[in-house]
């Protein structure tokens, strides 16, 4: 038994030695005679000697100074890295140059991600096929996992994949700048693992993706600005990952997709803003879920803010785009559009902030676009699929007719169709009567219209501009006569309105894309220990107090009571003494 002991620690203390002693190899091409590689004082002259010597797990480290080679990881997994790759001045003066003789850095596609390529400046790569920077692959379809961190890969250039091709390891904290691919991927050309906090800038391509082309993994935290294609994708095409958090701004397209091009994967929370193409300057043909962006400025001949996209598109904000022709917003988008502010798009010809999209339309905030014809929407007509339903659209604008709809001939329901001009029917023109609307001007027709004034909060904003959308607020105020009027339907039990409120609160949905909520305005403990609520309220209305300990789901909600509204405030005390911590909701009627 104490021998098995004795070998068993043997044993540990082997592999423990083996971890903690892997080499690290040196190499400096300042050095006058190179050495065996083992110390500073003896470094090898090239990376490539340092990367011959090196076993799996073992670190080379290079030295500042331009090492004029092509490398080869020669199917190893190690770390090749500069002194100090988070240091921009220790990268700037590392320089691995390709002289213009292949790929500057070559991987075998086997590697995993414990190989790392880390701190260079990777350039003057030229390959003619792929990957002018960086290739990833050396046999078919063998695509390395190696991590590359922390590099400036700029000024190469390939017949696809100027900078990086073939590489699907996490690309991480790079700066990709200048390089260019003669067809596909200026920056980055089939890379399909985590793209992470990348500057992607200034690449081209003389087709498809200026900066991304079938880059499949999860997309997030880069700036992706000022690249260019000669088709289409001028900042990504084709990408089918996730989509998120980037900034994806001033890229172009001479076709389709100055932004974004066919890329289906969910495109979430992201800034994409002065992009241009032909058509669809800021996305084209991404059919995936379109969630939670800001899409602004961007510009087009067809379709400035997004084309021929038949996901569902919700909770974004698609402010400020143009069109040369027609949708200054939104155009040909098929798919589910809820929850929107499409505010202050404009088309020189028919829908500023939509044309021709035909799928439900619903809970958006569309305000102050403009256009010849149809400032709001021109040709939803949602008559196969859909309905232009619980929308508030105002402010709109047409030179000739139909401020607010032109030629919507679906269901319309629920609408606030107000303050909208055009020298000809302002607020609509060959449309269909609407249903349970509020519209300015109209003659008493269909079912449960109304036609006075919705009583916006704030329609000119703090500013006092009505002009200004951004800071306008079209929510209900009290009065609101489109409170409880709309028609509800089965989709709002489960829905919410514009602002992340219950569709329905009340006995009827409200009519526009909020629903209007008594907000609470004070509470005072009184001298008896009781506590007393005020709220805003409408005349006329009833309310339920509710209450819990506990408003995360844990404990219920019990009803309290049923009041009359006061009038404009509504004031009630609990007969309770306040001994426990309680939460309020209060439910209109």
């Amino acid at each position: 038994m104490p021998k098995i002991s004795s070998l068993v620690s043997i044993l540990l203390i082997s592999c423990v030695s083996e971890a903690i002693f892997a080499a690290t190899w040196y190499v400096d091409c300042s050095v006058s005679v190179p050495g065996d590689g083992t110390s500073r004082e003896s470094a090898f002259k090239t990376i490539q000697q340092g990367i011959d010597a090196a076993s799996h797990g073992e670190t080379v480290i290079v030295a500042p100074g331009t090492y004029v080679e092509n490398i080869h990881f020669l199917y190893k997994n190690i770390t090749l890295r500069s002194v100090n790759p988070l240091d921009s001045n220790i990268v700037a003066s590392t320089i691995i140059d390709g002289s213009q003789s292949g790929s500057v850095v070559i991987f075998s596609g086997t590697e995993n991600g414990t190989c790392t390529l880390s701190g260079f400046t990777i350039r003057n790569g030229e390959a003619l096929a792929e990957g002018g920077g960086v290739c990833g692959q050396a046999g078919y379809l063998r695509y390395t996992h190696a991590t590359i961190e922390n590099n400036v890969i700029t000024h190469n250039s390939a017949g696809s994949g100027g900078a990086l091709a073939y590489c699907s390891g996490a690309i991480q904290n790079n700066i990709i700048t200048g390089n260019s691919a003669d067809m596909y991927g200026g920056g980055l050309y089939n890379c399909g693992g985590l793209i992470n906090s990348n500057t992607i800038t200034g690449n081209s391509a003389g087709y498809y993706g200026g900066g991304l082309y079938e880059c499949n993994g999860t997309i997030q935290k880069n700036t992706i600005t000022g690249n260019s294609a000669g088709h289409d994708g001028g900042g990504l095409y084709e990408c089918n990952g996730t989509i998120q958090n980037n900034t994806i701004t001033g890229n172009s397209a001479r076709v389709y997709g100055g932004g974004l091009h066919e890329c289906d994967g969910a495109i979430q929370n992201n800034t994409i803003a002065g992009n241009s193409a032909a058509c669809g300057g800021g996305l084209d043909c991404c059919d995936g879920a379109i969630q939670n962006n800001a899409i602004m400025n961007n510009s087009a001949d067809c379709a400035g803010g997004l084309f021929w996209c038949d996901g569902v598109i919700q909770n974004n904000t698609i402010a400020g785009n143009w069109a040369g022709r027609i949708g200054g917003g939104v155009a040909y988008c098929d798919g589910m559009i809820q929850g929107n502010r499409i505010v202050g798009n404009s088309a020189e010809e028919e829908g500023g902030g939509l044309r021709n999209c035909l799928g439900t339309i619903r809970n958006n905030s569309i305000a102050g676009n403009s256009a010849r014809a149809g400032g709001g929407l021109y040709w939803c007509d949602g008559i196969c699929d859909g309905i232009i339903e619980n929308n508030t659209i105002t402010g709109n604008s047409a030179t000739l007719w139909g401020g607010g709809l032109y030629q919507c001939i679906g269901t319309i329901m629920n609408c606030i169709v107000w303050g909208n001009t055009a020298p000809t029917d302002p607020q609509l023109r060959e449309s269909s009567i609407p249903m349970y609307s509020c519209i300015e001007g109209w003659i008493p027709d269909g079912v449960g219209n109304i036609f006075m004034n919705p009583q916006f909060i704030d329609p000119d904003g703090p500013d006092n501009d009505p002009a200004t959308y951004e800071d306008n607020d079209y929510r209900l105020s009290p009065p609101s006569p489109c409170v409880d009027t709309g028609k509800n339907e089965d989709w709002m039990s489960q829905s919410l309105d514009l602002e992340g409120n219950p569709r329905v609160v009340g006995e009827s949905v409200d009519m526009g894309a909020y629903e209007w909520l008594s907000s609470i305005t004070g509470i005072e403990f009184l001298t008896t220990g009781n506590l007393q609520l005020t709220w805003s309220s409408r005349p006329e209305a009833a309310y339920t107090i509710w209450s819990c300990c506990d408003p995360s789901g844990k404990s219920t909600w019990t009803e309290e009571t049923t009041i009359l509204s006061g009038g404009e405030l509504t004031i009630w005390t609990d007969p309770n003494p306040a001994s426990v911590c309680k939460f309020y909701r209060i439910q209109s009627w």
